[in-house]
């Protein structure tokens, strides 16, 4: 009789799931009247890494930083997503669950590590709300709040802005004209030893203009930007304008930024900001297989770390790698590489120097980091299912003299300009819908800029190497 009762209660036990669920995609709120959909990814992506830090004998620099934190050598970088969207009449929803990780045991079974006393598995909760955006529409203005990722200039260079922080906000739309505002918190200080003495909030306006040259949609987009940087006491106003869109074969994309404020510091000590950056680039396209592109990016390095004045162009998060012509998810300049000083998303070097800046990823630019110049062209295209996408960028700082006078580095008061070359080429096969398979190949030659800043060692080219496994739902 116990048998019996323990082989129906096990019945129950499997069988009540698939009642309850129903076939895989289908779900109903509980409201009857919302449409949602479910969908997912899966990002493998094995990583290899050959001299990173331009140094072929190991050094504390030999290593990067992507989403899933620390990379050295060979690991295999996971992005994992699971989310959902749902519009009813004046409601509509989105929410992205997600887990970023190097894959190990430890990380996949979120078991504890010997070694430690703290769960050594999956940052993040384990698998968070990475994104969400929850929005209601009153027909002149939608009213929006949440953490989706939100940009200001992605559509051309993404000097200025691109993230997913926390956000309250409005938009709308009145024929070809379309805007939004964002209320941004960066960082909210709750402690009460220290009430608000690292909040950082930035405050945004974004306008778009749809007119047609051709018969094709072109775009152009003015923005402005506050930035309340608490931490570093830093109070910015950014104005800029993007345009981008189509002419007959031609793809031009322009995006230019101001920078204008004042900094403090806790000695007393007040500087002036005045700062610039500014992007360009233009694609042909003479057939889908061929699509060649150059460009060029521009921004402004301190020329002195001793004075009052900061020249240095430090955007809120540069958003670089997802930017339309020369963005590349896998390529090197796109992560933190602490021998080149680059931030995680960002094609600058931002992170070089010592005085506070005032902004960033995690609020590390520097005051008197050395700037960009940037030229690159290269060539894209797609055949049946292939994909390809080669490119060529040639790096220099746009003025060392901050860092020079700092004397801390290696080649003292004498920093040449140029940082290198990087040569990137991806491919990719797209099986279905649902699977693709590629690889991305970035291989970075030094310029005298890197020997001069950590010494004649350091004249090695950086390879890394990507497999790209996606799976999509």
């Amino acid at each position: 009789m116990k048998k019996w009762f323990l082989l129906t209660a096990a019945f129950m036990f499997l069988a009540l799931p698939m009642a309850s669920f129903g076939e895989m995609g289908q779900m109903t709120p509980k409201s009857k009247d919302i449409d949602v959909n479910f969908f997912g990814s899966l990002k493998c992506y094995p990583t290899f890494m050959d001299d990173i830090d331009f140094n072929r004998d190991s050094t504390s620099k030999d290593f990067i930083i992507d989403e899933n934190g620390l990379m050295a050598e060979h690991d295999i970088r996971s992005e994992v997503r699971i989310g959902w969207t749902g519009k009813a009449e004046k409601f509509d929803f989105l929410v992205v669950l997600e887990s970023d990780f190097n894959m190990t045991k430890a990380n996949a079974d979120r078991g504890a590590d010997i070694s430690q006393i703290m769960d050594s598995g999956m940052n993040g909760g384990d698998f968070g709300v990475e994104k969400l955006n929850l929005r209601y529409d009153f027909g002149d203005f939608a009213v929006k709040a949440g953490w989706n990722s939100r940009f200001l200039d992605v559509m051309t260079g993404g000097v200025l802005y691109g993230d997913d922080h926390p956000y309250i906000g409005l938009e709308g739309k009145s024929g070809d004209f379309s805007w939004e505002a964002l209320y941004i918190t960066v960082q909210d200080e709750v402690y009460a030893t220290t009430p608000h003495s690292s909040d950082w909030r930035v405050y945004t306006l974004k306008g778009i203009f749809k007119t047609k040259v051709d018969n094709n949609d072109f775009n152009i987009s003015p923005f402005y930007a506050y930035s309340n940087d608490n931490a570093h006491e830093a109070r910015v106003h950014y104005f800029g304008a993007e345009a981008y869109g189509k002419i007959d074969k031609l793809t031009p994309r322009f995006e230019a930024v101001y920078a204008l404020g004042d900094m403090d510091t806790a000695g007393g000590t007040s500087y002036d900001i005045s700062a610039w950056a500014a992007y360009g680039s233009v694609e042909f396209e003479a057939s889908k297989e061929c699509i060649p592109y150059l460009g060029v990016t521009y921004m402004t390095g301190d020329d002195n770390a001793n004075d009052k004045d900061i020249k240095a162009f430090n955007g809120i998060t540069n958003i670089s790698r997802y930017t339309p012509t020369f963005g590349m998810e896998n390529a090197l300049i796109y992560r933190y590489v602490p021998a080149l000083g680059s931030h995680l998303y960002s094609n600058n070097f931002a992170t070089l120097g010592s005085g506070s800046g005032y902004g960033g990823i995690s609020n590390s630019s520097k005051g008197d980091s050395p700037g960009l110049i940037s030229y690159g062209l290269g060539c894209k295209g797609t055949s049946g299912k292939l994909f390809y996408k080669a490119q060529v960028l040639f790096m220099q700082f746009e003025e060392a003299g901050g860092l020079e006078s700092l004397g801390t580095y290696s080649g003292g008061s004498n920093i040449d300009n140029a940082v290198g070359t990087e040569y990137d080429l991806l491919l990719t096969y797209k099986y279905s819908k649902h699977f693709s398979l590629g690889n991305c190949f970035a291989y970075f030659d030094p310029g005298d800029a890197i020997r001069d800043l950590w010494g004649n060692d350091y004249d090695d080219a950086a390879i890394l190497n990507t497999v790209e496994l996606q799976w999509v739902w």
